[in-house]
């Protein structure tokens, strides 16, 4: 009898852990690529700029990157409940940690739904956050501390309208002693510039560092083998280059389920060509030169 009741007390002690660290989801096919500066969401074609410390070398040299875009740890569900947001209407879109200027956690998170007309509001209640506002936008947010943290909380409206509600909160967690909230205020206003007005979704980097004089450039064609070809998820391109001395990404693609070729323009030199899933794992490589036929 005893040992039933024992049974009974450990079943509610983890009933009362589980319901005390809510299972937030993350949104599926979310990446970052080393060299560019932005977080990208496949499915709500969505993009989060990440600010200058992403770029860092030293934050890449891991086995895995400085972003997480897979799961939500345990640490990160605190904070979230912490924050008061229901595991139902939000979903993750990555966290991660980066160091710079700064050593600091980053967490991103977007509503599933609006508020709903005649029913309960689901999204957070703002009323108590400050807002700031100028030409290119506004947020709202708090800075507060968190066991031994300060912890800065950001909610950006990419649409404020009643009833179609669609924000995005980005977190930061940082030493307690910590002061410096326009440096985090700057990554946030370049988010709110670049969901104003006519935000386009554009997954997608290229950069070409030398002049159209019509003899700096070369058109690159790649096409990745077929038994190499993802045909039920979406792949990468990406292209890497010596630039100053250093690799730099100089183009990269998002590649749907089945696609296996494509072009683009660069200057003319030595190229590595990755094929790589979302999570950065290698599926296909390359070494090309803009001068020479490539060989498929």
């Amino acid at each position: 009898m005893q040992s039933r009741f024992i049974q009974i007390f450990y079943f509610i002690v983890v009933l009362a852990m589980l319901s005390s660290c809510k299972s937030y989801k993350v949104v599926p096919n979310g990446f970052a690529v080393q060299g560019d500066e932005y977080f990208v969401n496949i499915n709500k074609e969505l993009t989060v700029f990440l600010g200058d410390d992403i770029m860092d070398s030293k934050n890449w040299q891991g086995s895995e990157g400085p972003i997480n875009a897979h799961q939500v740890n345990r640490k990160f569900r605190k904070v979230l409940h912490h924050l008061q947001y229901s595991d139902t209407a939000y979903q993750v879109l990555f966290s991660g940690h980066l160091e710079g200027k700064y050593r600091y956690d980053m967490l991103a998170v977007v509503n599933n739904s609006p508020n709903v007309k005649g029913k309960k509001n689901h999204l957070l209640d703002l009323s108590s956050f400050q807002r700031e506002q100028n030409k290119e936008g506004r947020y709202f947010y708090t800075a507060t501390t968190f066991k031994g943290q300060k912890l800065l909380h950001f909610v950006i409206p990419f649409n404020g309208r009643l009833w179609q509600e669609k924000m995005v909160s980005l977190i930061f967690l940082l030493p307690e002693d910590f002061t410096d909230i326009a440096w985090a205020k700057d990554v946030v206003m370049s988010n709110v510039a670049m969901y104003r007005d006519r935000y386009k979704f554009t997954p997608s980097r290229t950069e070409i560092l030398c002049p159209d004089d019509g003899s700096s450039r070369s058109h690159l064609d790649y096409k990745i083998p077929e038994e190499k070809v993802n045909k039920t998820g979406y792949m990468l391109m990406k292209a890497y280059g010596e630039v100053g001395g250093e690799r730099k990404l100089v183009v990269y693609r998002v590649m749907k389920p089945g696609d296996f070729y494509g072009s683009f323009v660069t200057c003319k030199g030595d190229y590595e060509i990755l094929y790589t899933t979302l999570q950065d794992k290698i599926v296909w490589q390359t070494k090309v030169n803009t001068e020479r036929d490539v060989k498929f």
